[in-house]
Parts: C-alpha cells; sequence; structure tokens
C-alpha cells in the first residue's frame, strides 16, 4: 500500500511539474545594479521594473556571499547557483600559472569569432553545469537556451555550457563563437546588415525626468565624473565618440555607456525570440539577458549621479517593451520572468570627501601594492631581477608570486605570502588580506568562507585582499566594484509568474539560490554543483 501511494504521489507530481512548466524563462541581469536603485529611484519607475516590483516576489535582501564582486564571477554564480569555488570563475582574469599569462574567464583559443576577427569565447573555463543545461538534458537537448548581452562574459557565463547560442556585441555588430555554431544564423547576419547598432550615432542622451528627480544626488557636471569616450559630463550627451563627423571606435564605447546600448540589445533580443520561435515550440525555453550599459554608466559617473537615474529610467522603459512584446508574442502569463545584478558599486571617494573632507575614503593603485609587495621581498630575500621578480602579477586582488624563484631560491611559499602579507596590511587602504598558500588553516568567520568561495586552487592568487569601506581600485575618475561590501554584493532578486507567490521577502538569500528555485520551481533537476537553496517561500 505505502509503495502504490509513494507512485501515485510521484505521477502527480510528475503531472503538476508538466502542467506548471511556462513556455518560456527569460532571467535578466543588470549590470551593476544594486538593490537599493530599486528604492531609492522607485517614484521614477513606470514600466518594466514597476511591473516587477508590483507582481514579482521580491527577495530584499539578496546578497553575493562571495569576495570577489566582478562581472564574470557573479554572472557565473547566476544560473550555476555556485561560487567560484566550485565553478572555477575566480575574477574576470586570472594567472595562467602553466603559461605565465592572463587567462580572460571566457577565453578559449580552440574556436573563432563569428562576425568579427580573433579568438573565440566560450564557457570552458566554467567548470560547473547552469539551470540551462540541466533544462536541455530534462529534455533531451529540444528546450532551446539563448544568451545575449552587450558583454562577453555576461552572456556566455549566463548560458552555460550546453547554450544553443550566446550573442554579444564586438562594434556594429552581434558576434558569437564556433564553440555554438560553425556560421551565424541568417536572421543575426540580416541584423547587423542592418547597422542598427550604427543607427546610434550622432543620437543625444537627454534628460528625461524633471529638475526635482535629482534632489537626493550629486550634482551634474563634477570633475570626478568620467568624460567616457566625449560623452560629457552634463546632459544632454551626443552619442558619437571622439570624432563628431564619422564613425570610430570610440562611439562604440559611448553609445553603450548611454541607453542606446540597451535599446538596440532589446531591440535584438526581441529579434531572437521571434526567429528562434522561442516559447512556442511546444516545451520549455530559457532566454538570459544581460544589459551592460547600466555598468558602463556606473562606472563612469557613480552610483549618485543624475545619469545612473536615468538610466535606471530608461532600462523600466526598455524592460516595458520587451514585456509587452513577449506578452504579444508568447503570452507573460505563460512565462517566468527572474531579475537580478552580478554585483552592486562603491560611491566615488571624491564625492563622499566633497561632502565630508576629512573621510576615510581614496584610492588604492594596483602598480603601488605591487612594487611594495615586491620591495618587501627584496628587503626579506634579496633583490631580484626585473624580468623574474618575486610578484607576478595583481589581479582583481588576487596576488600571485613567483613560485619557481621561491622554489629555485628555497624559499617556502607560506613564508614569503606572509611576508607580501604584512606589507599590504601596512599600506594605506588596506583592509584585510588572506593568505591562501594554506586555505585549510582559515577560520569560520563569514568573511573568511566569503574568500574561500572566491578561490579555486589552480586560478586563485595565493594572497587575497580587501581595501577598507570606501576605498576603491584604480587611477583616475569615476568609480568601480570588487570588494565583498553590503555596496557590492547586496543586489535585486525578483521572480515573477504563474509558479510564484507576488510579495516583498525579507529573509536573507543569496543570488546562488535563483538557479536551485528555478529548478524546484519548474521540475528540473538541480545544477550538479550548487551551493544555494530552494526558495520555497515564494513557489506556489
Amino acid at each position: 500500500m505505502r509503495t502504490l501511494s509513494l507512485i501515485i504521489l510521484m505521477l502527480f507530481l510528475s503531472t503538476f511539474c508538466l502542467a506548471s512548466s511556462p513556455n518560456l524563462i527569460i532571467v535578466i541581469s543588470l549590470d551593476q545594479f544594486p538593490e537599493e536603485y530599486l528604492t531609492r529611484f522607485r517614484p521614477w519607475f513606470h514600466g518594466g521594473l514597476a511591473n516587477l516590483l508590483d507582481h514579482g516576489a521580491m527577495f530584499v535582501n539578496a546578497n553575493y556571499d562571495h569576495a570577489q564582486c566582478t562581472t564574470g564571477p557573479g554572472h557565473a554564480v547566476l544560473l550555476t547557483g555556485c561560487y567560484a569555488d566550485m565553478n572555477g570563475i575566480v575574477a574576470n582574469t586570472w594567472l595562467d600559472r602553466t603559461r605565465g599569462q592572463a587567462e580572460y574567464c571566457v577565453d578559449d583559443r580552440r574556436s573563432a569569432i563569428l562576425g568579427a576577427t580573433g579568438y573565440g569565447a566560450s564557457p570552458r573555463n566554467l567548470l560547473q553545469p547552469s539551470f540551462g543545461d540541466m533544462l536541455r538534458l530534462h529534455t533531451s537537448f529540444v528546450s532551446k537556451v539563448i544568451s545575449i548581452s552587450n558583454k562577453d562574459r555576461a552572456a556566455i557565463l549566463l548560458g552555460g555550457r550546453l547554450a544553443n547560442a550566446a550573442y554579444w556585441m564586438i562594434d556594429s555588430s552581434f558576434v558569437s563563437s564556433t564553440y555554438y555554431m560553425p556560421s551565424l544564423p541568417k536572421w543575426v547576419e540580416r541584423f547587423n546588415a542592418s547597422r542598427a547598432i550604427n543607427r546610434c550615432f550622432g543620437g543625444v542622451w537627454e534628460q528625461t525626468l524633471p529638475d526635482s528627480a535629482f534632489n537626493c544626488l550629486d550634482r551634474d557636471n563634477v570633475p570626478y565624473e568620467t568624460d567616457q569616450d566625449s560623452l560629457g559630463r552634463a546632459f544632454p550627451h551626443r552619442v558619437t565618440g571622439r570624432d563628431r563627423s564619422r564613425l570610430t571606435p570610440s562611439y562604440y564605447g559611448a553609445m553603450v555607456t548611454s541607453p542606446f546600448g540597451a535599446f538596440v540589445l532589446t531591440d535584438f533580443v526581441e529579434r531572437a525570440i521571434v526567429e528562434e520561435h522561442l516559447g512556442k515550440r511546444g516545451v520549455t525555453d530559457l532566454l538570459c539577458v544581460s544589459y551592460s550599459s547600466t555598468d558602463y554608466v556606473g562606472h563612469a559617473f557613480g552610483p549618485h549621479s543624475h545619469e545612473v537615474l536615468e538610466m535606471a529610467s530608461a532600462i523600466d522603459r526598455t524592460l516595458n517593451d520587451l514585456f509587452t512584446f513577449v506578452d504579444s508574442t508568447v503570452g507573460l502569463g505563460k512565462c517566468v520572468i527572474a531579475l537580478s545584478s552580478d554585483h552592486g558599486i562603491a560611491p566615488i571617494p571624491e564625492f563622499v570627501k566633497s561632502r565630508y573632507p576629512g573621510a576615510d575614503a581614496g584610492r588604492v593603485q594596483t602598480e603601488a601594492l605591487r612594487a611594495s609587495s615586491e620591495a618587501a621581498m627584496n628587503a626579506t630575500f634579496g633583490v631580484a631581477p626585473a624580468n623574474d621578480p618575486w610578484i607576478l602579477s595583481i589581479s582583481d586582488h588576487n596576488v600571485y608570486l613567483n613560485r619557481p624563484r621561491l622554489s629555485r631560491a628555497d624559499i617556502k611559499l607560506i613564508r614569503a605570502a606572509e611576508v607580501v602579507k604584512e606589507r599590504l596590511l601596512s599600506l594605506p587602504g588596506v583592509s584585510n588580506v588572506w593568505n591562501l598558500t594554506s586555505p585549510t588553516t582559515m577560520g569560520y568567520h563569514p568573511w573568511d568562507q566569503r574568500v574561500l568561495r572566491s578561490f579555486y586552487p589552480e586560478r586563485s592568487g595565493d594572497l587575497f585582499y580587501v581595501l577598507k569601506p570606501l576605498y576603491i581600485e584604480g587611477e583616475g575618475d569615476g568609480t568601480t566594484h570588487g570588494d565583498p561590501y553590503q555596496y557590492n554584493t547586496h543586489v535585486p532578486l525578483i521572480l515573477m509568474g504563474p509558479q510564484f507567490r507576488g510579495g516583498q521577502y525579507t529573509i536573507d538569500v543569496s543570488p546562488a539560490d535563483l538557479a536551485p528555485t528555478l529548478s524546484a520551481a519548474t521540475g528540473i533537476e538541480f545544477p550538479t554543483g550548487r551551493e544555494g537553496c530552494v526558495l520555497w517561500q515564494a513557489i506556489k
């Protein structure tokens, strides 16, 4: 009798999963979009973001639990449900010790770019399957997984290892890689031939919101903002690049640092839905979309700028256009929409100091960290020749020591790492340093665990450092992200669709919970390396 009851229960659950499976799942990542934008800018949202906030399941305390808050690692977490300790994406770029060269997170010399020239890009460095991979396996590869972004690493790492295609922008074209296909589909070639990206040349990004919208922001046109590719520091911004008379490569940098980058991306996404018949093939498809313009604008102008608010408002409008299009082609009621971000953003230090001149905020130069670390090693172990230094590289807060040189000098790796750690801790702006040559000795403090989640032995450095709050790494103006403070870790996490209960949820969660939650809600097997939890509270 117990066996019969179990069989009936399994048949019921199987029928429920099939009946509740959406036609299309759309996962949206807003690159560099902290959760606070949703509350700070809420009065000015009347479109797609407003729809999600009003009808979606909104987890207001979603924080990344890793130490590396950058684009590659963030996008890798979202749909694998695990961190770099499992998926291997420890940073945007790391040192390949075998080749002695920098390795970009989606580098792939075994493939070629389609639609441009040069080496290809692929998810070969991603070591764990994603939700999309499990969806493809679940339907014996009948489901389609298409991933699209302005950036290659965002599109590729969201799509996973078994995606049908990933597309991203290079200059005037959307491109892909021979990892996915032998040639671009005809519809992509037609889109590129339409010169949709180039048609934005000469366009003007104007202020659309009333002056009162900016009362709680910084003033416009301040010297610590970046004049990105001659966009200027104040509205209106003319999108031409450095040469106003003709197209040059700088135009494309200006274009994606404006709403035009998001609008063009949405046009391409809508074309993909139609041409690939997504959501209309009798099986669940997955569409991943990462908007990068929010990141470029945030870097250039900072989170308290007029431009960031206008960019958020533009995203609200373009998501409204996308949702309206999806409703007319697939039916929004037959879709699941998930929205999150890969990381937040730090305030511009000069903005903070303009209000409080004595504030402990500033910039740290990577070369200064490297030079000081090298000097400490020289003072302790003897001067190394310039072509064979003690410090091979400092990249994305990872410090790589010259292990062959240490071995030849009979110097223990852990001893050398302690010398560098002591020197880094003495420098202004550095908060903490972890010696990763012996990770098993690390403690259980939450920050120790965050560092370990960003650690993969073959790719991580020998040390990892974190700057003080309100300090950023880099020269010049604008701002960046990376350190695991709330302004970098706290991001949106919203789920909307028939499978989910709308409302606001205040429990502590992580973006790593997105993938297993989608799996549980649709009856798909969990990604194999998942570290995230199922957000049962929001599942009907």
